[in-house]
């Protein structure tokens, strides 16, 4: 009989074990490293230009990618759970310009040549990096679903499976030129919490936030070719940022190329980590989303019954009044009806394309 207590006893301290060391392995708990990719620009072709040679092009986006690999290797090593890649991993996104430049292998259009489709041999390097690290991955790349194109955040898990891809809904009136619409808002489940990616532009509409942050998300990435600080400076000086995440009750986590703008707010609007001028870094931080806004006025809980702010303003909520919100013709639109964007007419883009062929450069193509 006391052999078969101590049986069940060292059993049950070997399940404690384990189950303390799934937690602490950050599988099982509320706290996670979370990264985000600062990484530089690399050199393109310019097909407005005389020293433009296509067969440069793909090698330039093939050496950018790896580069930006190699820093998602390295988020790996530090041990990340979960990182986030800069909006247009390819590097091709400036090729949207040039609307009429064909890649001479494929007779299409050279933006549309070097999307992909989902999975591809990639996506499979990218699942490959996601498995071998047990982490989360965001990688932000153009894909090809077939004839359309998309601007897509491809989702992986500690496993290596594509989970989901979020394609941006709301786009520069440059890149509706050949990128098509998203339409669907995706709160994805990690095993720490909830996380949601927002691109570039979609930073910009409080709606799409407020969104995520009503479908449950505890962060949202926001892959972007746009920084929000001030040039060099920290991203205290982000208000757009600052803002969303204050707002929502939300971690903001933006990521773009360049030598600062990137890095992780909290939903207090606080900057929790950050590398300014630091070149081709991983910037990580350890959070408990366990955690939410509080008040602590001896008053706020009594009078509010909670010291949760972000419980109380979510509650407070009179979405029967916001009906306005989705009225695709608001009275403002009348200010504006002589105003006709250039998506959807090939022949004013062009025309645009030939206004602004860098006329201010050297050497440029007759």
């Amino acid at each position: 009989m006391n052999s078969m207590k101590v049986l069940i006893s060292f059993s049950g301290i070997i399940l404690v074990l384990l189950l303390v060391s799934f937690q602490l392995d950050g599988k099982d708990s509320k706290t996670a490293k979370i990264a985000v990719i600062q990484a530089s620009g690399s050199p393109i072709q310019d097909p407005f230009m005389e020293s433009y040679d296509f067969s440069k092009v793909k090698p330039q986006m093939v050496a950018h990618l790896n580069k930006l690999l190699g820093l998602f290797d390295e988020a790996g090593q530090k041990g990340a759970d979960l990182v986030c890649g800069p909006e247009d991993m390819q590097h091709i996104g400036a090729y949207g310009l040039y609307i009429n430049e064909k890649d001479p292998e494929t007779g299409k259009i050279l933006f549309n040549s070097m999307s992909v489709p989902i999975p591809c041999p990639l996506t499979d390097q990218i699942a490959e990096i996601a498995k071998k690290y047990k982490m989360y991955i965001i990688a932000p790349i153009y894909e090809a679903a077939g004839d359309t194109i998309y601007n897509t955040a491809v989702i992986f898990d500690r496993q290596g499976s594509i989970i989901g891809k979020h394609r941006k809904t709301v786009l520069p009136i440059m890149e509706t030129w050949l990128v098509s619409l998203g339409d669907q808002y995706e709160v994805y489940k990690a095993d720490f919490g909830n996380f949601a990616v927002a691109t570039c532009w979609e930073i910009s509409y409080p709606e799409i936030s407020t969104i995520y942050a009503l479908n449950g998300a505890d962060i949202i990435f926001n892959p972007t070719m746009a920084p929000d600080n001030k040039p060099g400076k920290s991203l205290e000086t982000a208000p757009m940022f600052i803002t969303r995440s204050k707002d929502n009750g939300v971690y903001i986590a933006p990521v773009v190329l360049g030598d600062d703008g990137n890095g992780i707010i909290d939903f207090n609007g606080n900057v929790v980590a950050e590398a300014i001028g630091k070149k081709d870094a991983v910037i990580i931080a350890e959070i408990d989303f366990s955690k939410e806004p509080t008040n602590e006025s001896k008053w706020w809980e009594p009078i509010n019954g909670t010291k949760n702010s972000k419980a109380m303003h979510l509650k407070s909520r009179r979405p029967e009044t916001y009906q306005m919100l989705t009225n695709p013709n608001p009275p403002i639109l009348e200010k504006y009806s002589d105003i006709h964007l250039t998506t959807g007419n090939r022949e004013r883009q062009l025309k645009a394309v030939q206004e602004v062929n860098y006329g201010t450069r050297n050497k440029v193509k007759k």
